[in-house]
């Protein structure tokens, strides 16, 4: 059995290289066989081990490390009766560029060895200190099958760490270090002797698991791994006295679901997280990618933490919409301690935007970003900044894109990081305005109850602000080039529907922001009714202008004339089609209170407006003229926040207002609307 776990591991590792050496990029005049043969070199009877162990080199302190160290599955568990001599003597085809004595000092082989025997007695368990070993060390100097230097060329050589080391073997340097003899062949692999150690670089994700002291940042990263044990990989041994089976050598496989997707959730029991988890939807472990990433340090952690608690407060309850009749009843959710809800909304929110994958910024002055180009701009000068969550970051108001990237950045071996003392996003960020297009039908709730009356006639309409410049210009653009025709379901009946208030908007600069504690300003943003008009026809009526002068322009040779006249917009014509297309309306929002209520329901807060401005004590006006935005309440405080909430959010619920009496001053009963907008006040 013992042979046959190691004979298994050999073929582990080789499996792992097989994977991974087609990302090699081999130099333009090597042969196949001078990288990757596994024919024995004739002349030659000793093995990678016999060379390094031999008395007569200069590699004792090399050897004594090879020998002590065990191999590792996973930082925790090593294989305790195989160590990386069995490896270096077995028949796996490797690589080995060895740091002579000269090189590995003294105090370098005692700090490796210290590691080693920290955890020499651990077995399956090990010690985060022996893995580094490997993978600090032995595994940055080793490689699957032959690396020869036969002609000048530059390969990048994928180590057995997983890292990527640039093989420059014109100038004879593994990683800028200098070899001394070289191509020393033996019968399992070739050996290089380095004047010097390879410089190991952590990626993202081991520096922050491995750095010494660990910051929160890196705790909350590294608190979701999941180990997993693969059972179809392992080995199996004789059943237990139950009959159960036992593994002489098991495979384990980390992962991290911050890493995997934008948001996780589980396979079984999604329906029950109110949240799905937000990740960095970025494999921030990978060696073969090029990241830009902020660590915020303790003090950015903790004040950033701060400054958004206040717009993070949760209630006792919530209504689950996504469960509701048809009378608009939903499914109230009952939480027992809403601060353990505030606090996973919040460290969401700090860790998601953090990950720039550099090979998808936009391109400035028709030029890709690269490691160099954004360390010295931090990318000033790009229109946007995507990071891999799939925010767009602009700059906006006195902040700046570079105002993120503060300092100096630490290389990693997949990229740039820039640990940072402040959390610096803008308010527009992080406490966003909610932007809700009403053209979207998704964004109506109840549509199946009787709370949502609409006629056939209700329906989006396209509006071109550049085909119909001379009226936009002067009368109101519309966002998105569109907007929604309201009716209800007769010629005198208004009608009324419910909004779910969550952000839709593409254009907005956070399109899917959601309501959060604290105070907003609520507005809708009203479209003529005469805009229909324009939309329909998909042209300017004649009828919209007036002439104001006609020119007569005579010709000598056939004494004729030609008359032709100069128009404008007719605003007389245009103010006659408001005075009869008016609006009136009522707003009701529905909203959770924070309080534990025995019915469960949201509380429900008749809008008002702002006295002596846009309500008439009957219901909100408009003048039907121009393309305008009404405030429907100033600083409306909500008592919690829906951030990151699954199916729940608040609504407002619009009703057209317009009576007989009403339609006889020039109100319509139909509402024609862009878009409402809740203004974050900070």
């Amino acid at each position: 059995m013992y042979n046959m776990a190691n004979n298994r591991i050999n073929r582990y590792i080789g499996a792992i290289a097989l994977g991974t050496v087609l990302l090699a990029v081999p130099g333009c005049t090597d042969s196949w066989d001078d990288h990757y043969s596994n024919e024995p070199v004739s002349g030659t009877t000793k093995t990678l081990w016999d060379v390094i162990n031999d008395p007569d080199n200069n590699f004792s302190r090399f050897a004594d490390i090879v020998k002590h160290a065990k191999y590792y599955k996973d930082n925790t568990h090593a294989v305790s009766t195989y160590t990386y001599e069995d490896i270096l003597k077995g028949g796996q085809v490797n690589t080995v560029w060895v740091p002579d004595n000269d090189a590995l000092t003294e105090a370098e082989y005692q700090k490796w060895m210290q590691m080693l025997d920290m955890s020499r007695a651990d077995g399956e368990g090990g010690s985060n200190d022996a893995y580094n070993v490997q993978q600090q060390f032995l595994g940055n100097h080793i490689a699957l099958w032959r690396h020869s230097i036969s002609e000048p060329g530059v390969d990048t050589v994928k180590m057995i760490n997983g890292k990527n080391l640039v093989f420059d073997k014109g100038a004879r340097k593994l990683e800028g270090i200098s070899l001394g003899e070289y191509n020393i062949p033996t019968t399992n692999g070739v050996l290089h002797v380095l004047k010097g150690i390879a410089p190991f670089r952590y990626n993202f994700y081991e520096y922050l698991k491995y750095r010494d002291p660990q910051t929160e940042f890196g705790k909350y990263v590294v608190g979701k791994d999941t180990t997993y044990f693969f059972a179809s990989g392992s080995i199996e041994g004789l059943p237990d006295e139950n009959g159960n089976p036992t593994y002489v050598d098991s495979v384990y496989f980390t992962s991290n679901r911050l890493f995997e997707s934008r948001r996780y959730l589980p396979d079984d029991g999604a329906e029950k997280w109110l949240m799905s988890e937000n990740g960095f939807n970025a494999r921030i472990n990978n060696e073969d990618s090029v990241f830009v990433m902020l660590m915020p340090t303790d003090e950015a952690w903790n004040a950033a933490y701060n400054k958004l608690e206040e717009s993070h407060l949760y209630g006792f309850r919530y209504e689950d919409k996504s469960k509701g009749d048809l009378s608009g009843n939903a499914t109230v959710v009952y939480l027992d301690v809403p601060d353990t809800l505030q606090k996973m909304s919040i460290e969401m929110d700090l860790v998601s935007p953090l990950v720039f994958n550099i090979h998808k910024q936009p391109k400035v002055g028709g030029e890709m970003w690269t490691l160099e180009s954004f360390q010295k701009k931090k990318g000033d000068g790009a229109e946007y900044l995507l990071n891999t969550f799939g925010d767009t970051l602009r700059t906006v108001g006195d902040w700046k894109l570079s105002d993120l990237f503060i300092g100096e950045p630490t290389e990693m071996s997949n990229g740039l990081a820039y640990e940072v003392d402040s959390w610096n996003f803008p308010s527009q960020f992080y406490t966003p305005d909610v932007n809700v297009e009403i053209e979207h039908t998704g964004i109506f709730y109840n549509i199946e109850s009787t709370r949502y009356k609409v006629g056939g006639d209700s329906q989006r309409y396209t509006f071109s602000n550049d085909a119909f410049k001379d009226i936009a210009d002067r009368y109101g653009r519309v966002n998105k080039n569109n907007f929604f025709h309201l009716t209800g379901k007769g010629p005198t009946e208004a009608p009324n529907v419910d909004i779910k208030l969550f952000g839709n908007d593409p254009n907005a600069y956070v399109p899917d922001a959601q309501v959060m504690s604290g105070k907003y300003d609520i507005q809708v943003v009203l479209v003529p009714h005469w805009y229909i008009d324009i939309a329909a026809a998909g042209k300017i009526d004649r009828k919209f202008y007036a002439i104001v002068d006609t020119i007569v322009s005579e010709y000598d040779i056939t004494d004729t004339t030609f008359v032709r006249s100069e128009t404008e917009i007719d605003t007389a014509y245009i103010k006659k089609l408001a005075a009869t297309n008016k609006y009136k309306f009522n707003a009701t929002l529905s909203y959770n209170d924070g309080t534990v209520k025995s019915n469960g329901k949201d509380k429900t807060f008749k809008l008002t407006g702002i006295k002596g401005q846009n309500y008439d004590g009957k219901g909100y006006i408009y003048d039907g003229l121009k393309v305008d935005t009404l405030t429907l309440v100033e600083d409306f405080e909500f008592p919690v926040s829906y951030k990151n909430m699954r199916f729940s959010y608040p609504t407002i619920y619009i009703q057209g207002a317009t009576g007989k009496s009403d339609a006889k001053d020039g109100y319509v009963y139909d509402l024609v609307i862009d878009k409402i907008i809740l203004k974050r006040k900070n």
